[in-house]
């Protein structure tokens, strides 16, 4: 019986590049880092996603050094690279750990820097980072975060060498003004309940659907649903950046979408990898 809800489909700028990530970082142990063209075509078809837009965004990705060409005996195939497994590592630590509120009374980390023009690449790299790990912007080149978020913090700056251009504290907020009022000027709060709140609309008629006389059966249906539901979850835990509650716009859902998330896995989790085990050829590791 073939599962009978539409599935919701990504949005997002480079939605097909970043399926094909989930798809290269999620069943790892059975694609070991590499996947044929037309192992990869029949996956991501199953994602309602056409041939040809695959085909285009794995050469998009081969010029983003995130896959590389690779032939394996006569079979073409593209292999993940070291930047992309490095995207996989991280991914697992965050996705995949619960998401709850920091404490207020811990305090904040406070990174500011100033990266000469020499370095603008590297520049733009921890920019982009510490938007990833959550950071808020007060200014220019002045950041803020839950104080627990320092150690990743530091482990970036040290990866990207420039620890002479980066100064790091730990604080407290000691007024003059509101600290719910500076979380808001640091973060777009309303904007990310926006999207918490679509997560859940788009998605909870799906796992109402899935635990009821339309459950999944088929495991080409558990590897759309799993492979859909967890990509477009992926993005929230690097935007989220676990503020106190008491800093929460009324009425948020943060955890109510992590709930979800974490519930469509639970269920689709096996069959989603048995059947990225019968098109690929490779028998599940126990």
């Amino acid at each position: 019986m073939t599962l009978r809800v539409d599935l919701p489909q990504d949005e997002a700028k480079n939605s097909t590049q970043l399926l094909i990530l989930a798809v290269y970082g999620h069943y790892s142990r059975l694609l070991r880092g590499w996947s044929s063209v037309a192992d990869l075509i029949t996956l991501m078809e199953r994602l309602g996603v056409p041939a040809q837009a695959t085909r285009s965004a794995v050469t998009r990705m081969t010029r983003r050094d995130l896959l590389a060409p690779q032939r394996r005996g006569t079979v073409r195939g593209y292999a993940a690279t070291a930047k992309a497994r490095l995207i996989f590592e991280e991914g697992d630590e965050v996705v995949y750990a619960p998401l709850k509120p920091a404490r207020l009374e811990d305090g904040w980390v406070i990174v500011s820097f100033s990266v000469p023009e020499a370095e603008r690449e590297k520049r733009y790299t921890l920019r982009k980072r510490l938007v990833w790990l959550g950071m808020g912007h007060l200014d220019s080149g002045l950041w803020i975060a839950p104080a627990r978020v320092l150690p990743t913090v530091l482990k970036w700056v040290r990866r990207l060498g420039l620890e002479q251009y980066v100064d790091a504290f730990t604080a407290h907020h000691e007024g003059l003004g509101d600290t719910a009022t500076l979380a808001r000027r640091a973060w777009n709060l309303e904007e990310l309940a926006v999207s918490y709140d679509k997560y859940l609309s788009s998605w909870s008629p799906v796992l109402t659907a899935v635990t009821g006389p339309d459950r999944v059966r088929e495991p080409g249906d558990a590897f759309a649903v799993y492979t859909l539901a967890l990509e477009q979850w992926m993005r929230f835990p690097y935007l989220d950046p676990g503020l106190p509650t008491q800093l929460l716009p009324e009425g948020w859902r943060g955890e109510d979408a992590q709930e979800l998330a974490h519930e469509l896995r639970r269920l689709h989790e096996t069959m989603a990898f048995e059947y990225v085990a019968s098109v690929v050829g490779d028998p599940i590791e126990q």
